[in-house]
């Protein structure tokens, strides 16, 4: 019988033309000094997010515009 191997650690996703999703407790310290604590967070990954550090769904836009983007 073929035992089932446990991976341990922080899943991280990057998403094609998207965020970039951490799906374990983050402590994010932003540039004016301020914490934010998340059990998931989307950081952006594409440059458009108007609430940087994270994802507020800007690249559905980009890939709206250029047909050839990959998603």
């Amino acid at each position: 019988m073929e035992q089932e191997q446990i991976i341990t650690g922080t899943e991280v996703i990057a998403k094609a033309a998207g965020p970039i999703v951490i799906a374990s407790k983050c402590i994010i310290t932003k540039p004016d000094g301020t914490v934010d604590i998340k059990e998931k967070v989307s950081f952006c990954g594409c440059g458009a997010s108007a609430n940087k550090p994270y994802c507020d769904g800007s690249h559905k836009a980009l890939i709206a515009a250029d047909p050839n983007t990959v998603a």
